[in-house]
């Protein structure tokens, strides 16, 4: 018993020999791997076992309209780009009497319709196509009619809706981009999403497709209509304008007339009173070598022109019968009044927007989702994290169970010495 104190107590005292220990562990390497192997077995045979992950990444290509598809629109487009439309009747100068002017100080300025009216183009097709995928609207009804969420599995409807909204919210558009790793660019966008059936997600995709390219149909006809009812009410509201300012000149003419014509019969009373039938009015004559030139003064008495002329004045005023015709600036506001009312781009418009292009469904596409081609990337079933956690486990298992048999070993040949 002695004895047996004695050689504990010299085991507890003696440091550690790092070199007893690791050759200890080499000898024992072979236990240590199958520990390891074990334990490695064990975990992919519990992830084997384990449901099946059918989880995949969804990757579909928006692609905007082709150039023949463009090219339908090639009428319009210049219809469009080629006519003028009155913008502005606001620059009228009742003193200006150049009518031959038609650059700047022209009555009615004229752009071209372009600026008011846009072009059906393939970007512009392609944003609302992807402005009314972003929406989510269309997406959350392909869910509900493709069951791609089972209504079964919530308990109420609000439950159902919600569900539906955060699965829409969770597709994802991305634009084109340049990957870092392979520098290689997305020439399309690209529209993503998760789930767990390929064929439910297909027949989505194409109802997706359909029915966006609808909503772009009807949407880019509410932007022209709404365009052209801006436009028309611009011209009323022209038309309006030039209307009250040619009324405006005619009462101004008739004030203007019948201040001068009380004028001129004060100053043909005071000539008849003087006696003055013939102009009297001073004109001083100066001589040169080539000419005669006189000077009139103008600033005398308008009576000193005698009342024969002052009355012959005032008779032809009231014999007038079209007093248009002496109101200057007038015939600039009815010129301007005319090509307001003649101006016929708002109804060729329309009439262009009536062709099958975009009332024919059918033959519309503003851009496509090419889901034939969708790429699946599938969820790994490995869980890798699994796998590393149990080849540690093995070799801390391999490792102890070599320390503990080797000392167990060590303890029971010790014990046959002493014996």
């Amino acid at each position: 018993m002695k004895l047996f104190m004695v050689n504990n107590s010299k085991i507890d005292n003696d440091e550690i020999n790092l070199i007893e220990l690791m050759y200890t562990l080499w000898k024992g390497k072979w236990k240590i791997a199958a520990a390891v192997a074990i334990s490695f077995i064990a975990a992919i045979s519990y992830q084997l076992i384990q449901t099946p992950n059918n989880n995949f990444t969804a990757i579909t290509e928006i692609k905007p309209a082709s150039y023949s598809e463009i090219n339908k629109y090639f009428v319009f487009n210049n219809l469009i780009a080629g006519i003028e439309v009155n913008t502005d009747t606001n620059n009228t100068d009742t003193n200006n009497t150049d009518t031959n002017n038609t650059d700047t100080n022209n009555t009615v300025k004229r752009v071209n319709v372009a600026g008011k009216i846009n072009e059906i183009t393939s970007l512009r097709l392609l944003n609302i196509y992807i402005d009314v995928l972003s929406s989510g609207s269309v997406i959350e009804d392909a869910i509900r009619k493709f069951n791609l969420l089972e209504a079964s599995q919530y308990n109420n409807e609000q439950e159902y809706n919600e569900a539906i909204i955060r699965l829409a919210s969770s597709v994802k558009i991305l634009f084109p981009s340049v990957n870092d790793e392979t520098n290689l660019e997305t020439s399309y966008h690209t529209i993503h999403f998760k789930y767990h059936d390929a064929e439910k997600w297909i027949s989505a995709l194409k109802y997706v497709d359909e029915f966006t390219n609808k909503l772009v149909r009807k949407t880019l006809l509410e932007q022209y209509k709404n365009t052209l009812i801006f436009l028309e009410r611009k011209q009323k509201f022209q038309l309006e304008d030039i209307l009250v300012k040619i009324n405006n000149y005619l009462i101004d003419y008739d004030r203007e007339i019948s201040d001068k014509v009380a004028y001129l019969k004060e100053q043909s009373a005071i000539a008849k009173k003087l006696g003055i039938v013939k102009n009297t009015i001073e004109v001083q004559t100066f001589g040169t070598q080539n000419a005669l030139l006189s000077n009139i003064q103008t600033d005398s008495p308008f009576y000193l022109r005698g009342y024969e002329a002052i009355d012959k004045e005032i008779e032809l005023i009231e014999l007038r019968k079209d007093k248009k015709a002496f109101i200057e600036g007038l015939f600039e506001l009815e010129k301007d009044k005319r090509a307001i009312e003649q101006d016929q781009t708002i109804e060729r418009v329309k009439l262009a927007l009536q062709s099958d292009l975009l009332v024919n469904n059918n033959d519309f596409s503003a851009a496509s989702l090419k889901a034939i081609t969708t790429k699946f990337v599938y969820e790994n079933n490995t869980n890798k994290e699994m796998l590393v956690i149990a080849i540690v486990i093995g070799l801390i298992a391999g490792i102890f169970y070599v320390i503990i048999s080797n000392a167990f070993q060590s303890h029971r040949i010790s014990k046959k010495k002493t014996n």
